[in-house]
């Protein structure tokens, strides 16, 4: 078969190698890659490590094989239409006619969803469902806030982006409101999912930090409500996380301020960063391994909460399969780049260029037949 392994220096280049068909362990899916879709760290974490594999993680396409446990269920059967989450930096990833992954990261493709679509779903949605429900604790969609407890305002940072916007998604499925989403250009994809009704709005955040601060709180303080969860789904160098947790209300006994990031390269020590808030490192990764590696920051304190993510995960993937089937849940935005894995190279460049724009690249592999 067909692999790409991306090289992250002195650019992004990629080279195509011929590899055997991975042969699955006792719990794996060896599935034929549909469409492959990429994500900011598929290029971000091999720069950082000087590292050149085959980075892909977003797998949409067909069973092709099935590993000893997994084919003691009847859950999934050669032939079924999936999508799946590739376990990070590890061997057989999506940029390759096969690709493996764990069968509690994998979920089925209904008929009303493309690959197309269904490949920008896995990492990021997980990434947004950890963060959530979680590391903040808050209610999910199958065990959703109920219509007569207090409002649960959220602070969603980076809302137009393909993370933002999934996490605005399981909020408005978990019943979360107010939603308060950040974002900037190319967010009129945000705007249909919020419910003006139980007071979700959109702030651009383009007017500044001092001025973005004093809407987010006079929002609030309109409605009267108090805000301990805010997620920054950009987390950049700049410092997103300062103004948004001067935003959040601080701590008191027996309700906690949670304020979630998801780039492990910042140490978020700053002395503007409001006393009293909780702030949360989401490392996707703990969806197949259940552990932060060791030195990351801001690590939750629930270490044996941690543990129990894969299993959690596994859920997780059954009700995405359910609402998208249930069409109470679709994918994101997306571009299909040409070429297929000789595509990859473009849109990695692409995106380290920041011309994704609230849209996914994904790559068109091979033909569904």
């Amino acid at each position: 078969m067909k692999e790409v392994i991306v090289h992250p220096t002195p650019d992004i280049w990629t080279e195509i190698h011929e590899t055997p068909v991975p042969t699955p362990g006792p719990n794996e899916i060896v599935i034929r890659v549909i469409v492959a879709g990429s994500n900011v760290k598929d290029w971000l974490h091999l720069t950082a490590l000087n590292v050149s594999l085959n980075s892909g993680d977003d797998v949409a396409g067909i069973v092709h094989s099935l590993g000893s446990d997994v084919s003691k269920t009847s859950e999934f059967r050669t032939g079924d239409r999936v999508a799946a989450f590739h376990p990070m930096m590890t061997p057989h990833g999506a940029f390759a006619e096969y690709a493996v992954a764990p069968q509690h990261t994998v979920f089925k493709i209904p008929a009303g969803t493309s690959f197309e679509e269904a490949a920008t779903i896995p990492l990021v949605i997980t990434t947004a469902g950890i963060t959530l429900f979680r590391r903040q604790n808050l209610p999910p969609p199958w065990s959703p806030r109920t219509p007569s407890s207090s409002p649960i305002p959220l602070i969603i940072y980076g809302a137009s982006g393909a993370l933002g916007t999934f996490a605005v998604k399981l909020a408005r499925a978990s019943n979360i409101h107010p939603i308060i989403a950040i974002a900037g250009a190319n967010s009129t994809h945000v705007s249909p999912l919020l419910d003006e009704a139980n007071g979700d709005t959109m702030i651009d955040y383009r007017v500044g930090p001092e001025e973005l601060k004093k809407t987010v709180k006079e929002k609030l303080s309109r409605a009267g409500l108090e805000c301990h969860h805010a997620f920054d789904a950009i987390s950049s160098k700049s410092g997103t996380w300062i103004p948004l947790s001067q935003m959040l209300t601080a701590a008191t006994p027996g309700n906690r301020s949670y304020l979630s990031v998801v780039s492990g390269a910042n140490k978020y020590d700053e002395a503007e960063i409001q006393h009293g808030i909780e702030i949360v490192y989401t490392y996707v990764g703990t969806a197949h391994s259940g552990s932060y590696r060791t030195g990351m920051v801001k690590q939750p304190q629930d270490q044996e909460l941690v543990r129990s993510d894969p299993e959690w995960t596994y859920v997780f993937f059954r009700y995405i399969a359910k609402m998208l089937a249930e069409g109470t849940l679709t994918g994101h935005p997306f571009v299909v780049v040409d070429g297929g894995l000789q595509g990859v190279e473009e849109g990695l460049r692409r995106l380290k260029a920041g011309e994704a724009r609230g849209r996914k690249f994904v790559y068109r592999v091979s033909s569904e037949d």
